[in-house]
C-alpha cells in the first residue's frame, strides 16, 4: 500500500517538475517587454552600413 502513496507522490512531484520547466520556457519565447523602435533601429542600421535608404517619403 505504502508503495501506491509513494508513486502517487512521484507523479505529483513529476508533474509539478514539468509544469515549472514549461512556463518558464514559454515565459523566454515571449517579446521583449517596452516599445520597440523600427524606425530608429533602421535608421541605425542603414547609417553604421552606408546606405541611403530610399523609403523614405521626403
Amino acid at each position: 500500500m505504502e508503495w501506491i502513496i509513494a508513486a502517487a507522490l512521484a507523479m505529483g512531484v513529476l508533474a509539478m517538475v514539468a509544469a515549472f520547466v514549461l512556463r518558464n520556457k514559454r515565459h523566454d519565447a515571449g517579446s521583449v517587454p517596452g516599445r520597440f523602435d523600427f524606425d530608429g533601429y533602421k535608421e541605425g542600421e542603414l547609417t553604421r552600413r552606408g546606405v541611403f535608404d530610399k523609403t523614405k517619403w521626403h
